[in-house]
């Protein structure tokens, strides 16, 4: 019984010197997922990875197209083909479809390691304005928004931020 209470002082005493330690700390959160939205490089970023796989996405298209055209001229004249001409056209349409995943799931895993590479550089661009930004307002601690319960929006830079990385451009 002494054990546990002596344990309950304890655990409180520091409880208590941590949170007047947290008072005396100068706090700010950024909201990365606004900034991330907000910047302009999220637009080039886009623009950019559109034109850099625009032709494999065209072919991915007229891909399916032909896929589509192969299926309804099958079900259209099903009926009026020999067994083996059914079975050909039947196997260069899996064919055409496997083709069609193959090449689907390649192109899904470039895009997204190439959105991960520009993003990776936004991230750090970010990391830079922040820590900027709370050594010269005197921060010693710069919280991501999520990951906060409540803040006062006076505690909020990322509009600093945002215009920060914004002229970076």
């Amino acid at each position: 019984m002494m054990r546990v209470a002596a344990l309950s002082i304890a655990m409180l005493s520091l409880g208590s010197a941590a949170s007047v330690q947290a008072a005396d700390a100068n706090i700010a959160v950024v909201d990365i997922g606004k900034v991330l939205r907000e910047i302009p490089q999220r637009k080039a970023i886009e623009s950019k990875l559109k034109t850099e796989f625009d032709s494999r996405v065209r072919d991915m298209q007229r891909m399916e197209s032909d896929g589509q055209a192969l299926a309804a001229k099958l079900k259209k004249n099903e009926s009026f083909m020999s067994a083996d001409e059914r079975t050909k056209s039947q196997r260069k349409l899996a064919e055409l479809q496997a083709d069609f995943n193959l090449k689907g799931q390649a192109l899904q895993e470039d895009q997204r390691r190439r959105f991960n590479e520009e993003q990776q550089k936004v991230f750090e661009k970010i990391q830079t304005s922040v820590e900027s930004i709370a050594k010269s307002d005197g921060y010693d601690m710069v919280l991501n928004r999520q990951a906060v319960v409540y803040t006062n929006d006076k505690n909020d830079i990322s509009a600093k931020v945002i215009q920060q990385v914004s002229k970076g451009n």
